[in-house]
Order: C-alpha cells, then structure tokens, then sequence
C-alpha cells in the first residue's frame, strides 16, 4: 500500500498521516553555507581578478539564474528520456544478472511511492521515504543485484567541484555540523544525498547490502555562449540536446554522516519548519 505521493508542479510530498515531509535534498540545503547572491554579485562586479569584472551586479544574477534554469531544463529532458527508455523493456541485464525492471506508479501526473521492501530488480525513478524521520526523495535509478543495492543519480550541472571555496589562507569552505568536517562542495553534497537514500533504503531492508553509490556527470555538445558566457546546448534535428559525454563519479557511502544528519534533524524540526 502506497504511504507517500509526490506533486510534480508543486514539487510537493504528502501523505494521508498529514506528516510534514522534508525531502533529502531540501534537507542537505541546510548544511551548506548560505550564500549571499547580491553581496557575493557586488563583490565579483569589482574584483578584476573576476570572470564577472565590470558587469552589473543585476546582470551578474541573471546570468547564475539563466544557468540554473539551463541545467534544470537539461536534466529534466535527460531524466525523462532514461526513465522512458528504461521502462520500455521488462528486463535488463545488470552487473552480470537479467533482472526484472519495476516501473514508478504514476496516475494523473500524480507518482506514489512502491512497497519499500525490495527484491532483485532496477527501480528508475524510486521514491523512499523514512516515516520515523519525516524525510524522502527520488533516486534516479536503483539497482538490486544478488542482495546488494547500487544507486546512481544523474547530474546536469555545468561543473562537479570536489573542493570548497578557498580562500586566500588556503582553507577550503566546510559544510555546517554535523557535516564540518566535509567541504562544502557539490560533489560532497550529493554523496550524503545518495548516503541518505542508501540508509532509508537499507532501514526498510535489512538484509540488502550497500553496494555502489554513482553520479553521471552529464556533459551536453555546445552550440556557442549566450551574453553572459554560459553554454548553449547543440540540438539536433529533432530538436533534442546532444549528449557529448558522461563523466562517472564513484561515491563513498557515508553511514555515519547519514546518521548524524538524521539524529542533528530530531533536535532542529521547529528551525527546519522555518527554513521549508
């Protein structure tokens, strides 16, 4: 019986128990150091050492903004062609084994959440959830091989950086507590996202085993750069992106992060409700 739906236009979780859910990626948000769009702008407009030297701090914001908006519209084109081609077959041959493919529950544009128990299988598009922590998400593809559990996400972003910022000491920017002993880098970030999803799922089945935790740094063929310097993907004559290249990027699986974040949000729930 499905506990959880998921609202693509709202991008919202609900449930009949009217729990107030808190999905991974919101809740990772607030580990990262916040960042300060117009302070940060005003200071690139000045500095000359700057690939922002000279603009408007306006038009410096607009240019984050229109590659934000890039890379969602790339990702959202590149998970819905892997979901659709996925769940066009029955089967698949996966790390040595055919397995069977468990296809998202969708109706009305409306998806829910499958039985949290799994068994040998590829789950595209899998939502888990955690009803004692209130937390839940999407992985984009999970795969259970001979008892062990592997999940790989998609990226769409221009860049994975696997250091913080550094500054002019040489220290790199670190995550908030628990986590402040990571930097504070996207790379980073996703590995406690697929972390999260590893130990929700590894709750509910016990007897599964972590295995491999991936992203697919996709990298879409350039057209030329808009004003502001940013990529313009290439199309082709359907009018699709051109995928030029995908960069993998094995993660560790961070149990004891995981964990520290869960009991950190058993003590912050009333700061989490002001922040989402």
């Amino acid at each position: 019986m499905s506990i959880l739906k998921f609202t693509p236009h709202n991008h919202k979780y609900t449930s009949e128990d009217n729990i107030d859910w808190l999905s991974v990626t919101s809740l990772i948000s607030n580990f990262k150091q916040p960042f300060d769009a117009d302070k940060i702008a005003e200071k690139s407009a000045k500095n000359k050492k700057s690939k922002w030297y000279g603009m408007t701090p306006q038009d410096i914001k607009e240019a984050w903004k229109a590659e934000a908006n890039r890379a969602t519209t790339l990702g959202t084109w590149y998970h819905n062609c892997r979901e659709s081609d996925i769940c066009s077959f029955e089967n698949m041959e996966r790390h040595g084994s055919t397995v069977p493919i468990f296809k998202p529950i969708e109706k009305e544009g409306i998806k829910y959440s499958p039985d949290q128990k799994l068994k040998d299988g590829v789950y595209p598009e899998h939502m888990v959830y955690l009803k004692s922590a209130g937390i839940c998400g999407q992985s984009d593809l999970v795969e259970v091989i001979d008892g062990t559990v592997h999940i790989t996400d998609y990226k769409t972003n221009k860049e994975i950086k696997t250091e913080g910022y550094v500054n002019w000491e040489g220290v790199s920017q670190k995550m908030s507590h628990p986590l402040s002993h990571l930097d504070d880098c996207n790379l980073n970030h996703y590995a406690i996202q697929l972390s999260l999803y590893m130990y929700i799922i590894l709750k509910h089945n016990p007897r599964l085993k972590p295995g491999i935790l991936t992203i697919h740094h996709i990298l879409f063929q350039e057209a030329g750069r808009d004003r502001f310097d940013n990529p313009i993907s290439a199309l082709d004559s359907s009018g699709n992106p051109i995928v030029l290249d995908i960069v993998q990027y094995d993660l560790p699986y961070l149990k004891q992060e995981a964990i520290s974040i869960i009991h950190w949000l058993e003590d912050n729930k009333d700061k989490i409700k002001l922040k989402h």
